[in-house]
């Protein structure tokens, strides 16, 4: 327990520090940053896995509560950049895989499973299911991760033209009146209980991301029978730093083998998921009017309750690109590690 504090309390403080220095996300990257050199330099970084799940929750509300009706509609005619992003990500999948193969980074079940675009421990309880190497399989998810919080957002951000302004929290006319400080800490508790109930149910039915999906679901459902919710940034923040010290201590040196073995396929990698997201990014934008920062962030190696707490961060308030990542979550847990079993037994 002592431990746990002790990592949280420097991960929010590193955290602090990079966000003051206005870098991109920098309450998670803080985080993610003093988390794994506690782990991997001191050996003394932990925090319990239930911090990733009340990250989950936090996020699942925050993403329900800043909800529209207008965003509901959006994602009614939005299946033709779903079917796009969906062929793009078994694209990539099948090609990384293969890549890695070709290295000899291992055996070809668990490169492709390494190519699956999942949370990493669904993924990595995956790869012990289906008999893959789930050690080479966390390695290079984690590095995947790290990219997707650390270097991608920089990128994203410095690289893509801001998104114009947008009035999507007064779409319904009820988020422009602010709620007197008690009623507002009270309706804030109310949320977050919902999220955490319905969380709870989404994993006790063992769904694939079933506790942020089914929080979201919760506090979307709550929103919408006109219950107003304040969305404090400090709790976003708090679900930053309890998410960003979990992937952190993630990282055990003892899991990477062969080093240049490990670089060379987290090279491949992650430069396969760059060029993927630039360029589908820039299809969905000639295709269908999707803004580059958003389009090239749906398809980012990070997953869907990192993404609805620093896409904010990074000038993207979109339920629809949250959603979009919970989709892609949903399928690759699904439906990705049963196509990559078939396809190495046929080889």
């Amino acid at each position: 327990m002592t431990t746990a504090v002790f990592t949280l309390a420097v991960s929010a403080a590193v955290g602090w520090c990079f966000q003051k220095a206005k870098v991109p996300a920098g309450m998670m990257i803080g985080a993610v940053v003093a988390a794994a050199v506690l782990t991997a330099a001191f050996r003394v970084g932990y925090v319990p896995p239930a911090t990733k799940s009340i990250a989950q929750v936090i996020a699942g509300a925050f993403i329900g509560c800043s909800a529209s009706r207008s965003d509901l509609q959006q994602l009614r005619v939005f299946y033709k950049p779903v079917l796009i992003i969906t062929a793009s990500l078994l694209t990539v999948n099948v090609v990384i895989g293969f890549l890695l193969f070709a290295t000899g980074y291992s055996d070809l079940l668990t490169c492709l499973i390494c190519a699956v675009p999942g949370g990493i421990t669904d993924v990595t309880l995956i790869a012990v299911d289906l008999g893959a190497d789930a050690s080479k399989v966390l390695v290079i998810h984690f590095c995947r991760l790290i990219v997707g919080l650390v270097v991608f957002p920089l990128l994203v951000q410095r690289f893509t033209p801001p998104l114009p302004a947008c009035a999507d929290t007064e779409a319904d006319g009820s988020e422009s009146d602010a709620l007197p400080p008690r009623r507002s800490a009270l309706h804030l508790l109310v949320a977050l209980a919902v999220a955490a109930v319905c969380g709870w149910v989404g994993n006790w039915l063992k769904i694939p991301a079933g506790i942020i999906l089914f929080s979201l679901l919760g506090s979307f459902a709550l929103k919408f029978c006109g219950f107003r919710v304040n969305f404090p940034s400090w709790l976003r923040r708090v679900a930053q730093v309890l998410s960003g010290a979990y992937v952190g201590c993630l990282l055990d040196p003892t899991h990477f083998g062969n080093l240049t073995q490990v670089f060379w396929a987290a090279l491949i990698t992650l430069s396969v998921l760059l060029v993927n997201a630039i360029t589908f990014g820039k299809l969905l934008k000639r295709l269908f009017q999707i803004p580059l920062r958003e389009g090239m962030l749906m398809l980012t190696p990070a997953g869907a309750s990192d993404m609805a707490l620093i896409s904010a961060d990074i000038g993207v308030n979109s339920p629809r690109l949250i959603l979009v990542q919970i989709y892609r979550m949903l399928i690759a847990t699904a439906i990705f590690p049963q196509l990559c079993l078939l396809l190495a037994s046929a080889i």
